[in-house]
């Protein structure tokens, strides 16, 4: 089990807001810009589909995991 820190969350969110958003009236377009409007940038790792450490790795498979299962 990893620690999460907020660098880890903001990039899974980022990755899974971004992969499976619908429209710009979609939930996970708003979670986008809240990002965004936060000042998280995305790096070119994270942009590519790559993880920023183990952790977020960890924590973005959990997240769509939970959210393809949840459809």
């Amino acid at each position: 089990m990893f620690e999460y820190d907020r660098f880890d969350w903001a990039a899974a969110l980022w990755q899974l807001c971004s992969q499976y958003h619908s429209g710009q009236g979609s939930r996970g377009y708003r979670i986008l810009s809240r990002l965004s409007a936060a000042g998280y940038s995305p790096g070119l790792t994270v942009q590519s589909g790559g993880y920023e450490s183990e952790a977020h790795r960890e924590l973005y498979l959990s997240l769509a995991w939970k959210y393809r299962h949840s459809l």
